[in-house]
């Protein structure tokens, strides 16, 4: 059993198609504008599609003219805005759900304590939410999606806005409280993706460009794209003699691969790519890719150089000494795994 979608809305420039196995989560990967909320909310129900078929462990929620309701289809969106009711207690947002389903007011209660305490939120139970930290307010939104044991549940960028430590504290309650529940992570972020993911879909301009298993899409990466959201770099060329060739003719000897002559790649974390100048360094275990540099990307405390083929991540001070369009070299590790592609 499963959650199925295939999510038609041309208006938006969405045809992306997702399958979640019961009890497992599959974070979303893309950047922002990719189509990652617009698929989650066209399965929650808030956003029609103008065709395709969403289907939750055998239960048409659309398709043959059919449309369930959003009330009535027992999957829960955690938006980005937490979207909690201003004017209710902590206690009784997070009832809101269970009393929605038929639940007493005393039995919703309870089952509001216990996911208030299974979050790590019971001393908040009387605050209303003005009164409450992002952190917080994220900690009760997440037992309120919680509490109505829904089929499924939605998260649309659940670390957004939050500071590091708030945001290190939720990815660690969400690796707890979404085991064995079947969800989907919607986010930008790669580390979510390795943090979370039991499966991965990446979505590039409304389509889903690539999907499987986390450890496949986030260590072997088939697009560019995908590389790119796994915080990887990919390196493509044709087996040769046990080594990658790339189109400019340098050979990177790699650990195993596809066939000779077979299209294949490695995928390279930039922090292990060296960057130089001028003339080729005698380093040991790299293989010195020439490249013109098409970009620089400030993140954080590094700068990323990219070429056409390859890039690196560079001190600040040194990137300050680069100029798009010049030639530099790409120091990439020999060795590494590479996989047809």
């Amino acid at each position: 059993m499963s959650l199925d979608a295939h999510v038609l809305i041309r208006s938006r420039a969405v045809d992306a198609r997702l399958t979640v196995e019961r009890g497992r989560t599959l974070v979303l990967l893309g950047t922002n504008g990719a189509g990652k909320s617009t698929v989650l909310e066209a399965i929650a129900g808030i956003v029609p599609v103008d065709s395709g078929e969403i289907a939750i462990h055998g239960r048409a929620l659309t398709g043959g003219g059919r449309r369930v309701p959003l009330a009535s289809r027992r999957i829960a969106l955690l938006s980005q805005d937490d979207a909690l009711f201003p004017t209710m207690s902590v206690l009784d947002n997070v009832a809101f759900g269970p009393r929605s389903r038929g639940s007493s007011r005393e039995e919703a209660r309870h089952t509001a304590r216990a996911w208030l305490e299974r979050v790590g939120a019971t001393d908040l139970a009387a605050r209303r939410p003005t009164e409450l930290s992002g952190g917080q307010a994220r900690r009760v939104a997440i037992a309120r999606a919680l509490a109505p044991a829904p089929e499924a549940v939605l998260l649309d960028e659940p670390l957004a806005r939050l500071d590091v430590e708030a945001a290190t504290a939720i990815r660690a309650l969400l690796q707890h409280v979404l085991r064995d529940v079947t969800a989907i992570v919607a986010t930008h972020d790669a580390l979510d993706a390795h943090a979370l993911a039991d499966d991965v879909a990446v979505i590039e301009a409304g389509v889903v460009v690539e999907a499987g298993t986390a450890s496949e899409v986030l260590t072997r990466p088939r697009t560019a794209f995908a590389a790119r959201m796994a915080a990887r770099v990919l390196i493509r060329g044709t087996m040769q003699g046990g080594a990658l060739v790339l189109v400019n003719g340098t050979r990177v000897p790699v650990a195993g691969g596809p066939r000779a002559g077979a299209a294949a790649g490695i995928a390279v974390r930039p922090t292990l790519i060296a960057l130089a100048l001028g003339d080729e360094p005698r380093v040991p275990g790299r293989a010195w890719v020439t490249d013109t540099v098409v970009a620089l990307e400030p993140r954080g405390d590094e700068v990323r150089v990219h070429g056409s083929a390859a890039a690196a991540d560079v001190d600040p001070a040194e990137a300050s000494r680069i100029i798009v369009g010049e030639r530099v070299l790409f120091g990439v590790p020999t060795g590494l795994p590479a996989y047809a592609i």
